[in-house]
């Protein structure tokens, strides 16, 4: 598999490459003709009752292994290969405009509640378009399935370990992990997530912003759209219009946390978060390419290369992110079996599982009943102390299976 700093770069670009271009649809740039045009782009998408958004490592799989080569990270076959297929699709639609989308009040009276007219789809395929996991919420249910054997062949393992995984589990678990559709309560599915203990089972409530702190994070971001980002028309590219957008890499980062830092009382993941730049956070400007098609947003790409300072001119890793709106609506599965929350549970434990190699039963990571080995209180401590993962994070990935291993992997990928 691909190795630590690799990961960790492509996550903390593919994350970039989002937050630097969703800054533009404040709306309030003035700079450049280009930079209107960003800025009308993104609008357009908040005026539509539809989105969709595809994630992928726009190389092929003998690029990724140059990639990697270059900047002494050796990447294998078998991952290079993985990462040059796998693509992450996010859809969303309503029945208004997704702009005019607003939580509404749960039913306890305080706590925000999505707007039941929204249904989204997350969607991870791999080689060909075969669907590896797709998770669906349309009203009050949500939809998930997957195929262990498919991520198995997707790493280059032998796909029977999927079979022997999952011989144990009921009928409509089994089958969710063999690619067919299960049901069950969007309730069951956030108490499950949102235990704060290893036994609890209570949903944590969502966290509720201080309106004069979310008035600042507002103004501060529209302050660094016009101080900190630069945009240059490139003219035409396959067709499209290319607008390149620039940004002091220290700068806008040690900019972006300070925004943040008003709203971390009300978000206890965001006080986690650095004061100041991570020292591997480059000390120069960095660029991404959008792409407009009809003055719609078509793609957003970022070369990771920009990243690495051993990569040279000759061996790019761009990360695209294409954009459509207009896309069909998401629909509930007519052949859904419905399943509890126990069996949620284990549903989950099985699929990550699978994602962290651990789902071997007796090996301590996700068996046959998603459980793993309790933690201590001293693993506890370890694996919050680098503050990549909260405890409640930490407790809840051990309660759906992850084992101390497995998490100090994670929490080592976020670090």
């Amino acid at each position: 598999m691909i190795r630590r700093s690799a990961r960790t770069t492509l996550v903390a670009a593919a994350c970039s490459t989002v937050l630097a271009t969703g800054l533009a649809a404040c709306g309030t740039v003035q700079q450049l003709s280009a930079a209107d045009k960003v800025s009308t782009a993104f609008d357009k998408l908040g005026r539509s009752t539809s989105f969709s958004a595809e994630l992928s490592v726009d190389a092929t799989a003998d690029q990724i292994e140059a990639f990697g080569a270059a900047t002494g990270e050796k990447i294998d076959k078998e991952s290079a290969a993985a990462l040059a297929a796998v693509r992450l699709s996010v859809a969303l639609s309503a029945d208004k405009p997704l702009k005019d989308i607003q939580p509404s009040k749960g039913a306890n009276g305080d706590t925000p509640a999505a707007d039941r007219s929204l249904s989204s789809s997350v969607a991870l395929t791999g080689k060909g378009g075969a669907l590896l996991f797709e998770l669906r919420q349309v009203g009050d249910r949500a939809f998930a399935r997957a195929d262990l054997a498919g991520f198995a062949r997707l790493v280059g393992e032998d796909p029977a370990g999927a079979e022997e995984l999952t011989k144990d589990l009921p009928g409509p678990l089994q089958g969710a992990l063999k690619g067919k559709w299960v049901a069950f309560e969007t309730k069951d599915l956030k108490q499950t997530g949102g235990s704060g203990g290893a036994g609890g089972n209570g949903a944590s409530p969502a966290p509720t912003l201080d309106p004069k702190a979310t008035e600042g994070l507002t103004a501060s971001l529209k302050d660094i759209l016009n101080h900190d980002l630069s945009f240059e028309d490139k003219g035409k590219q396959d067709g499209k219009e290319r607008i390149t957008v620039t940004a002091p890499a220290r700068k806008l980062t040690d900019d972006l946390l300070k925004a943040f830092e008003p709203l971390t009382k009300d978000i206890p993941n965001l006080g986690k978060l650095p004061k100041t730049a991570p020292k591997d956070v480059p000390d120069r400007n960095l660029s991404l390419d959008v792409l407009l098609d009809g003055g719609a947003l078509s793609a957003v790409t970022f070369d990771l290369a920009q990243l690495a300072e051993k990569a040279g001119t000759g061996t790019p890793l761009p990360v695209r992110i294409a954009f459509g709106k207009d896309a069909p609506a998401v629909q509930a599965p007519a052949d859904a079996a419905t399943i509890g929350s126990e069996d949620l549970a284990g549903l989950l434990g099985e699929i990550t599982g699978g994602l962290t190699g651990s789902g071997t039963a007796g090996s301590g990571g996700a068996g046959s009943g998603g459980t793993a080995a309790p933690l201590t209180d001293a693993q506890l401590k370890e694996l919050t102390a680098g503050g990549a993962l909260t405890e409640e994070q930490v407790r809840l990935y051990n309660k759906l299976g992850m084992s101390y291993q497995d998490i100090k992997g994670l929490a080592a990928m976020g670090s």
